[in-house]
C-alpha cells in the first residue's frame, strides 16, 4: 500500500477534501454560475493546495503564509455560498452544511498558525463569534450591507438597460466586495487586513461607476438605484473607517 503523504494524514485536510465534494455538488444543483460560482470552484482548490504546502514546509514563516492562504480561501468559500443565498440561487439551510464545514477548517487552520513555532498541528479551538454566528466577518455590519448590495442588484439586472457584458461586470464587482470584507476581516496582519479591504473598496467605487452605466439610458425602478446607489455609499464609508483601523494595527 503506498504511504500518504503527510498532509493527507492531516484532519483539517480531510475536511477540506469533504468541502470540496459538498462545492462540487452545490455547483451542479445550481440553476446558473455567476462570479461567486467560480471564486467558489478555485477557493476550494487553494484551501487544500495551501494546507499541503503548509504541512510540507519546515519554515515557520513560509508556514504561517500557507496557512493564512489557506484560511483567507476558506473565508472566500463561506463568502460565496452567502453571495449565493442573497441572489436566491442557494436556499440557506442548503448553504449551512458547507459553511459549517469550513467553519472547522478555518478553527484549524487559526490554532495552526499560533502553533506554527512547532511543527504543524491540530489542535482544535471552538470558532464562534461574540453573535452566535460561524465566521467574525459575519458579525460586521459592513458585510451584511454588501450582502444587502448583492441582494438589492440580482432583480435589478434584468431592469437595466445595458449590454449583458455590463451585467456580468456588476455581478463580479459586488461579489468581490463581499469576498474581500471576508478575506480581509480573517487575515493575521493588520497590513493584509488593510490590503482586503482596499481592495474590497475600489469595487465598491467600481459597481457605483457600473451602475451608473446600467443606468444611463433610465429605468423603470429609479427609486429602488437610488437604493443601490446609497448601499454603496453605506459600504464605502465604512470600509474607508475600517482600513485606517487595520493600518494602524
Amino acid at each position: 500500500m503506498t504511504e500518504p503523504f503527510g498532509h493527507e494524514k492531516l484532519i483539517v485536510y480531510q475536511k477540506g477534501m469533504r468541502f470540496a465534494v459538498v462545492r462540487s455538488a452545490l455547483l451542479d444543483a445550481l440553476p446558473r454560475r455567476v462570479a461567486a460560482c467560480d471564486h467558489l470552484d478555485r477557493g476550494a482548490e487553494s484551501i487544500l493546495v495551501n494546507i499541503a504546502h503548509a504541512s510540507s514546509t519546515w519554515s515557520p514563516n513560509e508556514r504561517i503564509v500557507y496557512l493564512g492562504h489557506a484560511n483567507g480561501s476558506a473565508l472566500e468559500c463561506a463568502a460565496c455560498l452567502d453571495v449565493l443565498v442573497a441572489k436566491n440561487l442557494l436556499a440557506a439551510d442548503d448553504g449551512y452544511p458547507g459553511k459549517s464545514l469550513l467553519a472547522e477548517v478555518v478553527s484549524m487552520l487559526i490554532t495552526m498558525r499560533k502553533t506554527t513555532a512547532n511543527r504543524v498541528r491540530e489542535d482544535h479551538a471552538q470558532y464562534r463569534t461574540k453573535k452566535g454566528k460561524l465566521f467574525n466577518h459575519e458579525d460586521l455590519d459592513v458585510y451584511q450591507v454588501a450582502l444587502q448590495l448583492v441582494a438589492w442588484l440580482e432583480p435589478m439586472l434584468m431592469e437595466f438597460s445595458c449590454s449583458a457584458d455590463l451585467r456580468s461586470k456588476l455581478d463580479k464587482s459586488t461579489t468581490a466586495i463581499v469576498l474581500n470584507i471576508a478575506e480581509g476581516n480573517g487575515r493575521f496582519t493588520g497590513t493584509d487586513q488593510a490590503k482586503f479591504y482596499g481592495i474590497a473598496y475600489k469595487a465598491t467605487i467600481q459597481s457605483a461607476a457600473l451602475v451608473d452605466l446600467a443606468t444611463v439610458n433610465g429605468t423603470d425602478g429609479a427609486s429602488h438605484v437610488e437604493d443601490g446607489r446609497e448601499l454603496l455609499r453605506r459600504i464605502a464609508a465604512m470600509l474607508t473607517a475600517l482600513s485606517k483601523v487595520a493600518a494602524n494595527d
